[in-house]
Formats: structure tokens, sequence, C-alpha cells
């Protein structure tokens, strides 16, 4: 509980940081949001499934990776649903389809490597679409309106303290989460990947986004989301990498299988919400719903 906590207040501040560090400097939301916020939030998620690999478990890394991202779609959902007066997809940027997209061909390529499809080059190509959304990250900052730099070193300063907060808290929320593991001996790796330690490691992604959006920030809630997906699929790649005479995706099982199908389809529902604006709030509510259930649903199939 006072992990948790912890996890939580850090998360907050954090984000709050980033807030005003993007207003008060020409440093954009999309950078903050998705590059530093979104890759820092992400550590337990690295942590996590490098120890899997470690440990000769990647079924339970690929299980952390594909269940963190489906889970966090799925909290984008919730958010609307919980912020339904605020019209969050309405007033959120079109420059998210983008990410959105990115990801998109992450879990083709994904899906293509645990069916034996061009799997030595997946990883390599997992590395070129982070590159490619880095690249995307760096020319949406430039466009942004910058502000004049003024009495930003304090907030700095804070910004790098409560970032080496959450790097500290990662690692003890990932020793924690292993321990969880290891009390279902009886659901596959995947499954507690996906379940258990999906949505244990996505704390601080999940609690960063909901004090942004209370913030008034949805662009940068946005990209810590999104962007943490994207790094996540960076790190399956790199625990790929350290398997030896072996490929990671070789590894997935049929739970596996449900959360990537599961996944790409929450995620291109996205790209609806976020790419087609429209007055009615209930086009926004259904698909939301829609997004919740079909997680909901492949939460079912765990135990069927």
């Amino acid at each position: 509980m006072l992990l948790a906590f912890l996890t939580i207040f850090a998360s907050i501040k954090l984000s709050y940081y980033g807030d005003i560090l993007s207003k008060q400097s020409k440093i954009g939301t999309a950078f903050i949001g998705g590059l530093l916020i979104a890759s820092i939030t992400s550590l337990p998620e690295f942590s996590t499934s490098i120890s899997a690999v470690e440990f000769n478990n990647p079924t339970l890394s690929l299980g952390d990776i594909v269940g963190s991202n489906m889970f966090n779609i799925f909290v984008l959902a919730a958010y609307n649903i919980y912020f339904f007066k605020s019209d969050l997809f309405k007033n959120v940027s079109r420059k998210h389809l983008i990410e959105c997209i990115i990801l998109i061909i992450d879990y083709f390529l994904i899906i293509l490597g645990t069916n034996n499809v061009f799997v030595p080059k997946i990883s390599i190509a997992l590395i070129i679409m982070y590159i490619i959304y880095m690249f995307f990250v760096f020319k949406s900052n430039n466009k942004e309106e910058q502000c004049t730099i003024s009495k930003q070193n304090n907030v700095i300063l804070k910004f790098v303290v409560m970032a080496i907060i959450m790097v500290i808290l990662s690692i003890f929320l990932t020793y924690e989460a292993d321990k969880i593991s290891r009390l279902y001996p009886n659901f596959s790796s995947s499954s507690i990947g996906a379940i258990l330690l999906g949505i244990t490691t996505s704390l601080p992604e999940v609690v960063t986004t909901f004090a942004l959006i209370r913030l008034d920030n949805c662009d940068m809630a946005f990209s810590n989301m999104l962007g943490s997906n994207i790094f996540n699929f960076l790190v399956l790649a790199i625990s790929d990498f350290l398997i030896k005479e072996d490929f990671i995706y070789n590894f997935s099982d049929i739970y596996g299988f449900f959360y990537l199908s599961g996944g790409i389809l929450i995620t291109i529902i996205l790209c609806l919400l976020i790419g087609f604006k429209s007055k009615n709030k209930i086009y926004y509510l259904a698909l939301s719903i829609m997004i919740t259930l079909i997680y909901l649903y492949v939460w079912y199939l765990q135990f069927n």
C-alpha cells in the first residue's frame, strides 16, 4: 500500500512539473509528454520485461508488454466515460493519430513475428518505428507555440528529482509485481504478464494521465499514454535481443494472441475517436464503451 501511495504521489508531481515546464519553456508538450514522461512512467514495464527474460520466462515479458498496452488504451476510454462532460476526445489534437498508426503498425509486426513471419527482422522494425516516432515528436515540438523561458530552474530541478524517484519506485514496483506473479502458478505466464504485471506496471501511466487531464493538459496526457505504449514495444525489441538462439515472438501463446488481437482492435477504435470529430457526445461514449467491453472480453477469455 505504501509503495502504491508513493507511486501515485510521485506520478502526480511528475505530471504537475511537466505541465508547468511545457508552459514556461521552449520544451513542447509532445516532447515532455511523449518522450520524457512516457519513458519514465514505462520504467516498470522495462524492468519487468528485462527481468522476465533474464529469469528465462520470455512469455511473461511478452504478456506484460501487450497487456500493459491494452490496459493503457482501456484507461483512456474509461477516463473519457468518467470525464464525459469534458469532451476529452473531442478536444484532443488529431496529431495523436500518428501515434496510433505507429502502434497499429507495431501490432501488425508483432503478430507477424508470433506467426513466424520475418521473425529476425521484427525487432529491428520496431526500433525503426520508435525512431520514426521520435522524429515525429521533435517535429511536433518545433511546431508548437513557444513561450518565453522564465523562472524554470526550480521546475527543472523538481522534475528531475521526481523522475529519479520514479526510477527508484519502478524498481520496487517491479519486485512486488514479480512476487504477485508467483502467487498464481496455475495461470499461464502470458496471462500473469498481461493481467497482473500489465496492470501493476501501468500504475504510473494511469495516475500521471489522470493528473494531466485534471490539469486540463489533454494533449500531454495522450502523448504520455500513447508514447508509453510505443516505448513498451521498443522494450519488447530490446528484450528480444537479450534472448540467445531464439526470438521472444516464438514464446507467444493463445492468451498472448488474445491481447495482441484485442490491442490492435481497440487502437483502431481509438483512431476513430481521435480522427473523426463529432458534435454528438454519444459517438464518443459509444466507442469508449466498445473499447471497455473488448478489454473486459479479453479478460474473460483468460478464464475460459
